[in-house]
């Protein structure tokens, strides 16, 4: 998410949102968190997420070398994590929408630290 907020300009005119399960009295707290500026929607009931393919991880996705390492980096830069409070099992999904409402760009990550790099995302915005 990180990537994107620095990258924000470069997305032109796009509508850049987040779409989480969480409940939506959590959101303002889950936009913080992520220190975001964009808005931050909620799918609790999961439909968006089973509309585009997003499965659940299995324990080895949800704890892949890359999470591991993930969470390597946050503790070296002082960084504690927290226990979570939301589903670490539900995988996401990024996706770019075509002004006509089509899907121009689906990337469903198999594990939870896996992105696809902004530069694709960029290049599928019309």
């Amino acid at each position: 998410m990180l990537a994107v907020s620095e990258r924000h300009d470069q997305f032109g005119d796009a509508t850049i949102a987040v779409v989480t399960f969480s409940a939506p009295e959590r959101l303002a707290a889950y936009r913080l968190h992520l220190g975001i500026g964009f808005p931050v929607l909620a799918d609790p009931d999961r439909r968006l997420y089973a509309l585009l393919g997003a499965h659940r991880a299995t324990r080895r996705q949800v704890w892949s070398p890359g999470t591991l390492l993930l969470y390597a980096r946050l503790l070296w830069q002082g960084r504690r994590p927290t226990k979570p409070t939301e589903d670490v099992h539900q995988l996401g999904a990024d996706v770019v929408i075509g002004r006509d409402g089509r899907v121009r760009y689906l990337a469903l990550p198999p594990t939870p630290a896996s992105r696809p790099p902004i530069d694709e995302l960029i290049a599928a915005i019309d």
